[in-house]
């Protein structure tokens, strides 16, 4: 290559990779749009209408979505290579292979965290953070990921147990209230966190299959207070708050991780991401919350990480996000213009 160039053009293979993902939320978005407009338009009947749209939701449709995740892919792993190169250069330019790849270099931040962003497609900026946290394709954050969903099809039916619980013994309190006129009462007698907890407590099923979920996530105060034969008499508040510590650092790790790739995915110009991160992060800000706020984040964040656990559901996820990013980021651009548009109309219309 010419002067002291090795390897591939960095800033060349992040445009590439910013215009791979482009496209790709552009055909999701047409994907989408498509299906909207073939399979509700009830002016369009008969045998070859029927038959299109069971080959358009058969075969067609999904064509399309594998090219777009084919390109999302793509740009992922050029953005990889991007940081690679960027990392051997920074090494001193040694040992770099073909494409730009460092021989012995780190992943790279191929996506930003859980939230499947990826790298910096927004132009050259590199993501806070190690590695190890940055990447979503990192060992640690596979691993974690994989930890939260098991975690979540435990806490999903716990969650759930508790809300039936709650309904069955005070639903009718409440909706007497609220029938009464009497909402500000309705209210506080639903957000009482004691009516919570001793619903929860009286409940002998989910004490006896609730050990296991509260001593992975490192709730043992919980465990204990949910245990054969123990009270939440027997523990006092800041006792069961030390008990419960590791589940608190767990959970602040957690939510700061979304919180990283949050950031990350607004420095990188991935408003499908953030999007996506913001709503994790609240959602895990919100689980610490007493009930039933706490609950509902917790059924919430739960089922959206053991859905992740499917083959296929977390890109699935991934992509739709970034369609609704994409067409936010086209709705903010097109008011920008009209914004503008209308200005200087105001203005062609005074004469200024």
């Amino acid at each position: 290559m010419a002067g002291n160039l090795w390897g591939a053009d960095v800033a060349q293979l992040r445009t590439l990779a910013q215009q791979l993902g482009k496209t790709s939320d552009r055909l999701l978005q047409q994907s989408t749009q498509l299906s909207n407009q073939i399979n509700n338009n009830p002016s369009w009947k008969g045998q070859d209408a029927v038959q299109f749209r069971s080959d358009w939701n058969g075969t067609h449709r999904a064509v399309i979505q594998q090219a777009a995740f084919a390109l999302k892919q793509e740009s992922r792993k050029l953005l990889e290579h991007a940081d690679q190169q960027d990392q051997a250069s920074n090494a001193g330019g040694a040992g770099v292979g073909p494409a730009g790849r460092g021989f012995g270099s780190s992943g790279g931040s191929g996506s930003s965290g859980g939230s499947g962003s990826s790298g910096d497609a927004g132009g050259g900026v590199s993501p806070w953070g190690p590695s190890w946290m940055s990447d979503g394709d990192s060992d640690f954050r596979s691993g974690w990921d994989a930890y939260n969903g098991v975690l979540g099809l435990k806490a999903v039916p716990l969650g759930l147990r508790d809300l039936t619980q709650f309904v069955v013994r005070h639903g009718e309190s409440v909706t007497d209230l609220l029938m009464a006129g009497d909402d500000i009462a309705a209210i506080k007698q639903f957000m009482d966190k004691d009516l919570w907890e001793a619903a929860a407590r009286s409940d002998d099923l989910r004490g006896a299959f609730s050990g296991t979920g509260d001593l992975l996530s490192g709730k043992f105060g919980d465990f204990a207070e949910m245990a054969r034969g123990t009270g939440a008499a027997d523990l006092g508040p800041w006792t069961k708050f030390g008990l419960n510590s590791a589940g608190h650092v767990l959970g602040g790790l957690s939510v700061g991780l979304d919180g990283l790739d949050t950031v990350n995915a607004i420095r990188s110009g991935e408003s499908g991401d953030a999007m996506k991160s913001g709503l994790k992060t609240a959602l895990g800000v919100g689980s610490f919350f007493p009930p039933p706020v706490g609950v509902a984040c917790m059924v919430a964040g739960g089922a959206w990480a053991a859905v992740e656990l499917i083959p296929g559901a977390k890109d699935t996820i991934d992509n739709a996000f970034d369609v609704v990013g994409n067409v936010t980021e086209e709705g903010v651009e097109n008011i920008g213009e009209a914004v503008e548009n209308m200005g200087e109309g105001v203005k062609n219309f005074f004469g200024f």
